[in-house]
């Protein structure tokens, strides 16, 4: 219970934000979060103006529409959507005069490029519970400031608000030293509604006041720097903040422990990955469904306290004196993968990788629900911009929200009319935000074309990696496809040096592809570019003395599904290919070419063709002077190693891995795992 009178203490006469009729706010807080008061009534308390968002879920991508088309002056971000935005869309802090992050500690690392970048910009830290009507302290952060800083300091105290440290005796602390943080002054809260107790442990008589004022225990701990600013250190308690969110785990607990299933419940936050904070509930019951559990708490918890993962344990772990032991809790298994479905179309295939990507794993299902597997609001954003980058469209995180799964999200893009699947120039993670900088790898298709496979490699390689695929021009329906493998990685050279003009470069290729990676390689070479990395996927120069086979029917099929095309029924199999035919054939028998219509199926086809002809015409006539790396799918023997079959053709050290799959499984999840972890050690640091 708050008064006007707070409110306006804290909104109008403190002057850490240009406060006033030039001043357009954009409201970036849920209304569940005491920082929109500042949102609101900041700006409208001086004449200024407040840009609502429209809609429940704040958008990165609905922020940056909004700060351009309203000249968006100030933005007031949890640390966790500040670093975001910083990390994915840059730009709209060069259109920004002011910045505040708060909510949770600061990130130096941010704060320091951020000032780096927009040296005009002027960036505050803040810090404050509701409880004293939102900030209490601000810390005007200079250039320089964050750049070494272990911590970003929050500040001081507000006019007419004051800050303690104190030690257990309510006594002041000497600079230094941690003591409790205790805030009091103008924007004090009355208590807490209809709990007088509650009220009365925290909202205590202020003995560093005026006689019968009032200060309010925040249970954060906090120390006076040296220059008179007060640092945050984390919480006395343990009450967590999440993205935000003040959290008290014992509440969700509460909520658990009324299910009929359990009979215990500890919640904690876990940091397995840097930066990606996850609510984990421990739980001990009988019969006890982790999906069935999160949707009881989801009926009866606000979705940020809903835990991103349950874990069944036997008992709970204790210490030596009957505590629970937090220290012993084991990190949650997101890679179990539920029974869900395999991809049945290009685009849930490529959701898929995104998904896997995101969360963190190796690999997830058509039916794998993203909250479910550990997805929360922060990286349905990541998940929502990479999505951006692959398809022209508009789906937002309300999307996500009603479309949870690869089956349901593909479905509404599809609904929507988004980017064609078989473009040349695939980027399943762009080069673009954070990644700007950063050398792709460049993926060339195989026989077939298609390189939407590649997007299984996404959860293995370093999330600062862009992954660009390149896929046949035929697919497009173009008639002035390549006639050659040499014309192929003319044209395939050209565009990888649209996104990227210069070294190192990262090129792979699978069967034939190894075959167009490697001249381009060589191509790249010969014009004074490095080559860091060249990695063949099961790909073999034709021997010495090889002579042509007819292609037929059957010859399309195996290429395009290996030993399975061997049984697929069609009436053209001994005899010239009919295009047509063999489209129907494979939306028939392949699960992901089942989701292309018919014309686009018939492209494939045409495709293959045009690459089964170029390459059993093909010898390289260029030398790679540089390293390779060969992946050996031993599930097909080959009458060489690869080391020997590419020796005349790379001039530098051929390294050999197995791989334990046929050669037409080469993309699927285990095989690309297993090449993942190779490449993602052999990468050479992202920055170009």
């Amino acid at each position: 219970a708050a008064s006007h009178r707070a409110l306006a203490a804290t909104f109008v006469g403190p002057d850490y934000l240009a406060f006033g009729p030039q001043q357009t706010f954009l409201q970036c807080s849920p209304v569940s979060w005491d920082a929109f008061a500042l949102e609101v009534f900041g700006p409208l308390l001086h004449g200024g103006v407040c840009v609502l968002q429209p809609g429940q879920h704040t958008d990165p991508h609905q922020i940056v529409e909004l700060v351009e088309r309203h000249q968006v002056t100030t933005l007031q971000m949890s640390a966790s959507l500040f670093n975001h935005m910083l990390d994915e869309h840059p730009a709209i802090f060069g259109q920004l005069r002011e910045a505040m992050t708060a909510g949770e500690a600061a990130s130096p690392s941010h704060t320091a490029q951020a000032l780096a970048r927009f040296p005009h910009l002027r960036l505050l830290n803040g810090y404050g519970p509701a409880e004293s009507m939102g900030f209490t302290t601000t810390f005007t952060i200079e250039p320089g400031t964050a750049d070494s800083a272990a911590s970003i300091p929050v500040g001081t105290p507000l006019a007419g608000k004051h800050a303690y440290v104190l030690d257990a005796n309510l006594e002041l602390v000497a600079p230094g030293v941690p003591g409790e943080l205790y805030v009091a002054g103008h924007g004090l809260a009355h208590g807490y509604i209809g709990q007088p107790g509650l009220s009365a442990d925290r909202f205590v008589a202020n003995p560093h006041g005026p006689a019968g004022s009032r200060m309010y225990r925040t249970g954060d701990l906090a120390r006076w720097s040296r220059d008179g600013e007060i640092e945050y250190l984390g919480r006395a308690d343990q009450q967590v903040k999440l993205r935000g969110f003040r959290i008290e785990p014992g509440e969700i607990e509460s909520a658990l422990v009324a299910h009929p299933s359990l009979s215990q419940a500890a919640v904690i936050v876990r940091e397995d990955r840097p930066g990606d904070k996850r609510l984990v509930a421990y739980v001990v019951g009988d019969g006890v469904d982790p999906d069935a559990l999160r949707a009881h708490a989801g009926e009866v918890l606000p979705e940020y306290m809903v835990p991103a993962a349950v874990v069944v344990l036997d008992e709970l772990p204790r210490t030596v004196n009957g505590k629970l032991d937090r220290r012993a809790l084991p990190a949650p298994d997101l890679s179990a993968a539920c029974e869900g479905r395999a991809p049945r179309n290009p685009a849930e295939e490529i959701l898929c990788g995104l998904f896997a990507d995101t969360l963190g794993l190796s690999s997830v299902t058509i039916d794998d629900h993203f909250f479910h597997r550990g997805g929360h609001s922060l990286l349905a954003t990541r998940l929502i911009s990479r999505i951006r980058t692959v398809w022209d469209t508009r789906v937002t995180i309300r999307d996500l929200f009603q479309s949870p799964t690869p089956a349901l999200l593909a479905e509404h893009i599809a609904a929507g009319s988004g980017g064609n699947p078989l473009d040349t120039v695939l980027p399943i993670r762009a080069a673009t935000g954070r990644n700007a900088q950063a050398a792709p790898l460049f993926c060339v298709h195989a026989v077939s074309g298609v390189s939407w496979g590649y997007a299984g490699l996404l959860p293995h390689l370093g999330a600062d990696r862009p992954l660009i695929a390149l896929q046949a021009r035929r697919l497009g329906g173009t008639r002035q496809a390549p006639g050659s493998v040499e014309e192929m990685a003319d044209d395939y050279l050209a565009e990888i040096r649209k996104v990227q003009p210069h070294g190192p470069y990262h090129l792979l290729g699978w069967s034939f592809g190894g075959l167009v990676a490697h001249a381009v390689a060589a191509r790249l070479e010969a014009a004074g570019e490095e080559v860091a990395l060249l990695a063949l996927l099961d790909s073999y120069p034709l021997p010495e003395g090889f002579r042509a086979p007819e292609i037929d029917g059957r010859h399309v099929l195996t290429a395009l599904l290996g030993s399975r095309g061997e049984s697929v029924p069609v009436r053209c199999a001994d005899s010239e290919p009919d295009v047509a035919e063999l489209a129907e054939a494979l939306r028939q028998s392949d699960p992901v070419l089942a989701g292309l219509e018919h014309a686009q199926a018939a492209a494939v086809v045409a495709a293959t063709l045009d690459n089964l002809r170029m390459r059993y015409r093909y010898v390289p006539q260029v030398r790679f002077g540089g390293d390779a790396l060969f992946f050996d799918a031993t599930g097909t023997p080959a009458a060489t190693s690869g080391a020997a079959a590419w020796a005349p053709y790379v001039g530098g050290r051929i390294e050999e891995f197995a791989v334990d799959c046929e050669h037409a499984a080469m993309t699927e999840a285990e095989p690309l795992r297993a090449i993942g972890q190779v490449l993602a050690r052999r990468l050479r640091p992202a920055r170009i």
